[in-house]
């Protein structure tokens, strides 16, 4: 059977999955005055969206916002401003051997000290407990050392972490801060959709992907229902390694990728109790009140996310959190609305100690010219949200590339 030649808009780009990565895609491309569609099997949002429940609004785990990342820039270049705070550190407590206990000013400004003059170069391909054992001096410097990675990371197998991309993104906290969004990320994801569609693109939800096969001029993208669309670029955003495996066209060669970094979480909405924030000195545990000063909750309520870094066993997670949380002083009473997310992915991929973020693959699909990949696992920039927006925004001017007829409308100033 001959291949098909494009029925509409040779500039097209069909970017799938509406997350973070997607949108970025979305929004950086029609900008660019190309012709944008974006399917999406559910929603909008993917992992960023925001669920409410009983006027309490809940995001996908506690997310956090870094303002000196590479997202934050992405952002404001797409004319997106996220409004947050602070996080909430007055009173702020950590916790060893299931007690709150009082750190040393002399432990934390060591540590401050070491992290400050810490070269992320010199420590690649090396793992971040090995950063962490160099550090010396008294134990609750590596215990704090520890302790920091995981809240920059959210990864607690320090073993299996990169040296440079911890020591990386702990400079990347201390230097920038991180927010939490007013009215949590769900304002994010509609600051994006809406750089997107004003700028004409298409955002159809409950439309899922089912493959993408070459056809004359580019690809054609079929759906669930049976329609194609045709587009001279593709734009996979949807899902993971395997997700994206399951759309290509063609086998990308990648080498053996490493695990997703996962968390256990129980977001918690309350009235009558505002907990400190906890942070776990010896445990990969932690505990943070979004709200107040967020807004997030019904009036007087309050929203508080406690964690565990690297899901385990459902039951034993549930009732280490619920612990933690009645540590910090939260009672049944306090309880409104509570919701467990047993094993919520936080990364798609966890990059080998060897290789770094080096080792993820690319946008681009060399055996596939005009698809493109984006997504917290892909490409060699940022971690997190900043990996997501960040290989979104490459994907889209890639995509905005490929084309080889000049842009249809005007570029948006």
């Amino acid at each position: 059977m001959g291949m098909r030649e494009l029925d509409n808009d040779s500039d097209s780009v069909v970017v799938i999955g509406s997350g973070l990565a997607g949108l970025t895609a979305a929004a950086t491309a029609a900008r660019e005055g190309r012709s944008v569609t974006v399917v999406e099997a559910h929603i909008e949002g993917g992992r960023a969206r925001t669920d409410e429940r009983n006027g309490y609004r809940f995001n996908q785990g506690p997310h956090a916002l870094y303002r000196g990342g590479r997202g934050w820039r992405i952002l404001r270049d797409l004319k997106v401003t996220p409004r947050g705070h602070q996080p909430p550190l007055r009173g702020a407590h950590v916790v060893r051997r299931g007690e709150k206990v009082h750190l040393s000013g002399a432990a934390m400004g060591s540590l401050l000290a070491k992290l400050v003059t810490a070269s992320p170069a010199k420590w690649t391909g090396r793992c971040a407990e090995e950063w962490v054992q160099s550090l010396g001096g008294a134990p609750e410097v590596v215990q704090l050392a520890r302790m920091g990675i995981r809240v920059s990371t959210y990864v607690a197998d320090l073993e299996h972490m990169p040296a440079d991309l911890a020591i990386s993104q702990a400079k990347l906290g201390l230097r920038g801060g991180v927010s939490y969004l007013d009215g949590g990320w769900a304002t994010l994801v509609d600051g994006l959709s809406s750089a997107a569609s004003s700028t004409g693109a298409a955002i159809r939800i409950h439309e899922s992907a089912i493959g993408i096969e070459r056809c004359t001029d580019g690809w054609e993208v079929t759906l669930g229902g049976g329609e194609v669309v045709s587009a001279r670029s593709v734009v996979i955003a949807t899902g993971g390694p395997d997700a994206a495996r399951s759309l290509l066209p063609v086998d990308p060669c990648w080498p053996e990728l490493g695990p997703p970094v996962t968390a256990a979480c129980l977001d918690l909405g309350l009235q009558g109790c505002r907990p400190p924030v906890m942070f776990g000195l010896d445990e990969p545990l932690y505990l943070s009140r979004h709200c107040p000063p967020g807004d997030l909750a019904p009036e007087g309520g309050a929203v508080v996310h406690v964690m565990r870094y690297g899901a385990r066993d459902a039951r034993l997670d549930r009732i280490e959190l619920r612990t933690y949380a009645r540590l910090a002083g939260i009672s049944d009473d306090h309880i409104v609305e509570e919701r467990f997310l047993a094993a919520m992915v936080v990364t798609h991929l966890l990059p080998s100690i060897e290789h770094g973020l080096a080792g993820r693959p690319g946008v681009e699909v060399p055996a596939a010219p005009g698809i493109y990949l984006a997504g917290d696992w892909v490409g060699t920039s940022g971690w997190l949200a900043d990996a997501a927006m960040a290989s979104g925004q490459r994907a889209g001017m890639l995509a905005t590339r490929a084309s080889s007829r000049p842009p249809l409308r005007p570029k948006v100033a």
